[in-house]
């Protein structure tokens, strides 16, 4: 009988798409054969001659001899088709039959003495050995960016790219600054943020000089005592720093972000300049320690002078000597003398706290300070006046315009200056050995 539709869909998914036309064509001619027998048995009441018989078991035969084979191919077929796409190559047979295949070749290898035939031996789905001729050349593997994946001698992708459009690439990326200082003494100071005054170019003051005379106690009708005020008035130049930075038209183009953070760099750089260029200024005007005699006065020579005795004897010097006006603010120092002080201990090992008669005076560190180092006073009485804002001028220096470029100037004009007057309200160590051992002695 021929196979129902069930029967013959099960066939279908067991053997695969390609071999149901084969199949088909075979049982057809099954099918028209038993027909045949069934008209015969159907005429003779259920009966068939021997002829019909033997030639209805023929054509059986035949068609199920054709089916079996078709299938069995197609299982191989499929077979061989997973085991390509498990192992990504062709399949792969035993060692001796891979050897008996090259028979004739390795022969000719063995008689010349010469040349080579390579193979790679794997363990296939089963666990056994098995072997396959390899091109150590031009094995081929899979898509990847490296080489030696699974056997693949070359990645799939390379790179030939010339220097400048590896750079370009790249310009879009992050950009990760240098660690800069800070204008820690604008904070410090008394800084002020003027115009730009062209009538102007110079700050003006009047110090006030020590006077001539004093008043007295007097009788009536006596002559009362002259009293004269003298004033002198003193002048600063104004400063500038200034820097110039050139940029190609190209690299305006294409690095569009360097650009920007360069320019943004120069004026932190700028502006940072101009304070270090103050600090030694302001360390030049400061009154050096001069009152250990005085300090010592009220109860001799300070025994295991400290750090933190150093600084109370500057403060003193400045609050003596402005008679109170003058607070000392700041102590400013290195970082690490900073930290270095914050870990005093005493002889028990116990962390010391700065003494009460420091209390508000902010302990300043910075690297611009060198190790020792140590200045204390009232440092808002430090004028510095910056002379309008910071200015950019673009433009054409020199042969920039025929080498397709152009400069960029950053300017800052600025005072920094300190009344005469007012230096005593600033004191510097130089540094708290000097003071240690002068309060000490």
């Amino acid at each position: 009988m021929p196979l129902t539709k069930e029967e013959l869909q099960a066939v279908q998914e067991t053997v695969g798409a390609q071999a149901k036309e084969a199949i088909k064509t075979e049982l057809d001619a099954y099918e028209a054969k038993v027909k045949k027998v069934a008209e015969e048995a159907a005429k003779n009441n259920g009966g068939v001659s021997k002829e019909t018989f033997d030639a209805y078991k023929e054509a059986s035969d035949t068609a199920l001899a054709a089916v079996k084979a078709i299938a069995e191919k197609q299982g191989t077929t499929l077979t061989e088709l997973a085991l390509k796409i498990e192992t990504g190559d062709a399949p792969v047979k035993s060692i001796a039959e891979v050897l008996k295949g090259d028979e004739e070749e390795l022969r000719k290898l063995y008689t010349q003495r010469t040349g080579q035939k390579t193979y790679m031996v794997t363990m296939n789905k089963n666990g056994a050995m098995a072997m396959k001729p390899f091109d150590e050349t031009k094995t081929a593997g899979p898509n990847a960016s490296i080489s030696g994946i699974n056997g693949g001698t070359a990645a799939s992708i390379s790179q030939s790219l010339d220097a400048a459009t590896l750079l370009r690439v790249g310009a879009g990326s992050p950009i990760y600054g240098q660690y800069r200082n800070t204008p820690w003494i604008f904070d410090l100071c008394n800084t002020v943020n003027g115009s730009f005054d062209s009538s102007r170019p110079f700050a003006i003051w009047f110090d006030e000089q020590p006077k001539t005379g004093a008043s007295a106690t007097t009788a009536e009708g006596s002559t009362k005592p002259t009293t004269q005020y003298l004033y002198q008035l003193n002048s600063a130049s104004y400063k500038k720093e200034a820097t110039l930075v050139g940029f190609t038209n190209e690299f305006q183009l294409d690095f569009a972000q360097l650009e920007s953070d360069i320019m943004d760099k120069s004026r932190i750089d700028v502006i940072n300049r101009v304070n270090s260029a103050i600090l030694p200024n302001i360390i030049a005007a400061a009154t050096a320690y001069n009152t250990a005699a005085s300090f010592q006065a009220g109860g001799g020579s300070v025994a295991s002078a400290n750090d933190f005795d150093a600084i109370a004897a500057m403060a003193a010097q400045v609050d003596n000597a402005t008679f109170g006006s003058a607070r000392a603010n700041a102590a400013v120092m290195s970082t690490f003398k900073k930290y270095r002080m914050g870990i005093t201990k005493n002889t028990q090992g116990s962390y010391l706290n700065p003494p009460d008669v420091l209390a508000g005076l902010g302990f300043v560190g910075n690297p611009a300070m060198a190790a020792d180092d140590i200045l204390v006073g009232d440092l808002k009485q430090y004028q510095i006046l910056l002379r309008g804002g910071l200015i950019v001028r673009v433009g054409y220096n020199g042969t920039d315009f025929a080498q397709n470029m152009y400069s960029v100037v950053l300017e800052q004009f600025y005072f920094d200056y300190i009344s005469s007057i007012r230096k005593v309200a600033i004191v510097k160590g130089p540094d708290f050995a000097t003071v240690k051992t002068a309060i000490a002695a």
